[in-house]
């Protein structure tokens, strides 16, 4: 692991805000952009040179294009997945997000004191939001946008055509934080009012939430308490020093970790990240909890999958590895699916807090930016997290997160009786997991076991209902229609 902090007054010695890395990595040559209070949007290029003469590469960075347009500062910038488009959305504090599209023209000459642009990106389209973008993400094609604002609403757009295609409000305080499942089924928010939110992704309307769990106080090592069980909200308030909530799925849609996880326990507070399982989400509680010193507001996937290391321990029991880093204010903790504790930490490497952080698609670099206007980079050797699996892993089973609707009554106008259809109880069909095909090699330990309340019924399994048949109903009597009499009064 190599830590590189280029001497670049990124924005002009302001505060950035976000970083992203662009899908393509050509030549050993990374994209990445840059956005911050500076109202401007700036992409680069960086690679490591090879040299003999020294140990450690060094890192090379070339300014490519600086993106103007926004009049207020820029929350976040994301590359699009779909790399053959070459679009890019950037989302500011008036609400507005431009998504830019590379042009194959040759750029405008400056109008400032930069360096001209080696790259000409053009505004492609406008959407709107009534107050701060605070978090935006793309769909897996790269066909839609969806962003969270202080506007206490999720909207969802066509990136090509600028539609809106729907729009979710009545969250009770903003959300900060939003993913979009690499499956395409789901998106999922975190807000401020300390809740996860499941959203459909298709037809928009909000599926379930986590906010709090019941969990065992003697486990928890309260004393001199008279219930065995107490709930407890699982993630931070409002007071949580962060611009964003930084929930993400893993590249393949199994695991969902989500960051701000927040336990009062008495006169102490337990911070660190959950875990949930994609074959899991209809239950109520986190799959497994990973413990930091700090409050944590960003979670990032390494899109590389790994082999299993040759270890007694599988601690989330998938059969391969999965890598994940964990922002706090201003340490970097990486974990992986195997082990509880961290694997790796890098601390102290900015004076002000971090606020974004990037993979590089090939697992080798990670980007993180902070608020005294650097950005930090640490380069792995991919063979440090063990053997790459190149063959495609298996797709996961959903859950079925949307209860079946009764089927209504049907009325007979010609017979007086009227019969109840029977109601048939929806059968739970309990679909082995691709990841359990093949046992791990090792036992994979149940997490959270004396966190979580554990709900032993299947969920989705219901009873048939009793019906009642009465026989030999008499029909009801037709009534004799009343003749009316006409009276007529004369003046």
């Amino acid at each position: 692991m190599e830590h590189y902090m280029p001497q670049i007054f990124w924005h002009d010695r302001k505060a950035l805000l976000s970083v992203d890395l662009h899908k393509t990595v050509k030549n050993n040559k990374y994209k990445i952009v840059t956005s911050s209070v500076q109202k401007e949007v700036r992409i680069w290029q960086f690679e490591f040179e090879n040299t003999e003469k020294l140990p450690v590469a060094p890192l090379a960075v070339t300014f490519l294009a600086n993106l103007s347009g926004h009049n207020s500062a820029i929350n976040q910038v994301k590359f699009s997945p779909n790399s053959e488009q070459n679009l890019l959305a950037s989302g500011d504090c008036d609400g507005r997000i431009t998504i830019w599209q590379m042009n194959d023209s040759p750029p405008p000459p400056p109008k400032d004191e930069l360096p001209p642009n080696k790259e000409n990106w053009i505004r492609f389209k406008i959407l709107n939001h009534d107050s701060d973008v605070s978090a935006l993400c793309w769909n897996p094609d790269g066909t839609q946008i969806a962003s969270v604002s202080n506007d206490d609403c999720l909207y969802v757009h066509n990136a090509l055509t600028a539609k809106r295609m729907f729009v979710l409000r009545n969250f009770r305080h903003f959300p900060n934080g939003i993913c979009w499942d690499p499956l395409g089924k789901y998106i999922i928010t975190m807000s401020a009012d300390r809740k996860m939110d499941i959203v459909d992704a298709i037809k928009g309307q909000r599926i379930k939430h986590f906010s709090s769990a019941e969990l065992p106080l003697k486990q928890l090592q309260i004393q001199n308490s008279l219930e065995d069980k107490k709930l407890f909200k699982l993630f931070h308030d409002d007071q949580l020093f962060s611009f964003q909530r930084g929930v993400v799925f893993s590249p393949n849609g199994e695991l969902v970790v989500a960051p701000s996880a927040h336990l009062e326990l008495g006169s102490s507070d337990l911070f660190g990240l959950y875990v949930f399982k994609r074959e899991d989400l209809a239950k109520d509680s986190p799959s497994a909890f990973y413990p930091t010193t700090k409050p944590t507001f960003l979670i990032k996937f390494s899109p590389v999958v790994f082999n299993l290391l040759d270890s007694a321990t599988n601690f989330l029991g998938l059969p391969y590895r999965l890598v994940w880093a964990a922002l706090t204010q201003d340490t970097v903790y990486f974990y992986d699916s195997q082990h509880q504790h961290p694997i790796g930490i890098v601390d102290n490497i900015h004076y002000n807090s971090l606020t974004d952080a990037a993979w590089s698609s090939d697992g080798i670099v990670l980007a993180v930016s902070s608020l005294e206007g650097y950005c930090s980079f640490i380069k792995f050797k991919i063979d440090v997290w063990g053997t790459k699996i190149i063959d495609p892993v298996p797709v996961c089973v959903s859950p079925s997160l949307i209860e079946e609707k009764k089927k209504k009554r049907k009325s007979l106008a010609t017979v007086s009786v009227v019969e109840e259809e029977k109601e048939i109880a929806p059968v739970a069909v309990v679909a082995k997991s691709p990841f359990r095909k093949e046992a791990p090699p090792a036992k994979a330990v149940t997490p959270l076991t004396k966190y979580f309340k554990i709900d032993k019924n299947e969920p989705g399994k219901g009873s048939p209902k009793e019906t009642t048949v009465v026989e030999n109903q008499e029909e009801p009597v037709a009534r004799e229609k009343k003749r009316i009499q006409l009276v007529t009064l004369n003046d």
